[in-house]
């Protein structure tokens, strides 16, 4: 009990110096956007994957409408940031530079009009036929099939983690907003589609390891319920798929799903870019964040950075220790070991050192 005490001060009073050494990683604490200097702590920047239904294919009804405090980073060209807009009557002109009229617009507005006090920034390389590791040439992309997906290693992957790496000295990343399936339902097999819940885990699990994000939350669209054709669930593969997007809450933590029913489909399988489709599923996305405190995330910024049994008073009341975003934490945990923020539950069992009420180990 003794050494174990020892070893707890000794990471208490590491912990005393890692808000210092935090501060120091990141010595450009302030962005300039536009003309107006930003704290990091206030821009948040979402990353934004997926297939023509992210990238969006209703580019001639496109609302042109933007914010002076919505941003569009250039990842594929001069990493500057931009005002997030979308141009009525060009695929060339939607944020990710390979579609528009997709989700991506509708969830910055969202963002800005609940959040006045913040910033918000979107790195997009949604395109078109992406999967996640279904690989199909002769697609509407343009791009290979191994490079059209979003495994571990392939382009769409290399090219969204690079980017949210190159923007993290500068921003807070929020999350990731996805929508995927519908070319593993139209093309893959029953194979790939089976395994669709483990490799999109295994995908999101990859992109915050290498990101440096354990905890980034990852908010994905249900299956298009109103998709018809050969994208209808009345076949037996996207019927597999929707069930597989099921799954990915129950496998994958700090992550939630969009419902789907009741929007408006532009053709069988995309959303209308106005308010009844993309725009009420940006709206509905807004939702998921605030049911699951996922903004201003406090979930995605505690990290546990030591992990010894945790000591309790007579009550099994106490406290641990967390590295978070803003630096040092102590989080209350009652007699269930659930962990509290505001008097708030946000999850039970994690590691950290532990601190009973009484103050005494």
């Amino acid at each position: 009990m003794e050494a174990a005490y020892r070893m707890d001060l000794r990471s208490i009073i590491l912990a005393a110096m890692l808000p210092a050494l935090a501060a120091s990683s990141h010595a450009h604490s302030n962005i300039i956007l536009g003309a107006t200097n930003i704290p990091r702590e206030k821009f948040i920047v979402y990353l934004m994957i997926g297939n023509s239904q992210m990238a969006g294919r209703d580019y001639l009804r496109l609302d042109s409408a933007t914010s002076p405090r919505a941003w569009n980073y250039h990842w594929m060209s001069d990493k500057k940031w931009v005002p997030a807009k979308e141009i009525p009557g060009s695929m060339a002109n939607g944020l990710s530079g390979r579609g528009c009229g997709g989700g991506g617009m509708p969830l910055l507005k969202h963002l800005v009009a609940q959040y006045p006090d913040y910033y918000f920034g979107a790195i997009d390389n949604a395109s078109l036929s992406a999967t996640v590791k279904g690989s199909y040439d002769n697609n509407t992309s343009g791009m290979p099939g191994d490079d059209n997906r979003y495994i571990k290693g392939s382009q769409l992957y290399l090219e969204i983690t690079t980017a949210a790496k190159e923007v993290k000295k500068d921003a807070i990343l929020g999350g990731i907003f996805c929508q995927l399936g519908l070319v593993e339902a139209a093309r893959g097999n029953g194979d790939i589609c089976r395994a669709f819940s483990d490799d999109v885990t295994q995908m999101v699990k990859d992109m915050r390891a290498d990101i440096g994000e354990p905890n980034l939350p990852f908010i994905m669209g249900k299956y298009e319920a109103g998709a018809t054709g050969v994208f209808a669930q009345s076949y037996p593969l996207p019927k597999i798929i929707a069930d597989q997007i099921l799954l990915i809450p129950g496998k994958l933590p700090f992550s939630a799903l969009v419902e789907s029913q009741g929007l408006e489909m532009l053709d069988d399988h995309h959303y209308v870019t106005g308010p009844t489709g993309q725009g009420e599923w940006a709206r509905r996305a807004m939702e998921v964040i605030k049911a699951n405190n996922f903004f201003p995330s406090p979930q995605a910024a505690i990290t546990p950075f030591a992990g010894k049994s945790k000591p309790r008073d007579v009550a099994g009341r106490g406290a641990s220790l967390f590295l978070s975003r803003q630096g040092l934490a102590v989080l209350p945990w009652d007699g269930r070991q659930v962990f509290l923020i505001d008097g708030k539950a946000i999850g039970s069992g994690l590691p950290g050192i532990g601190i009973p009420e009484s103050g005494k180990p």
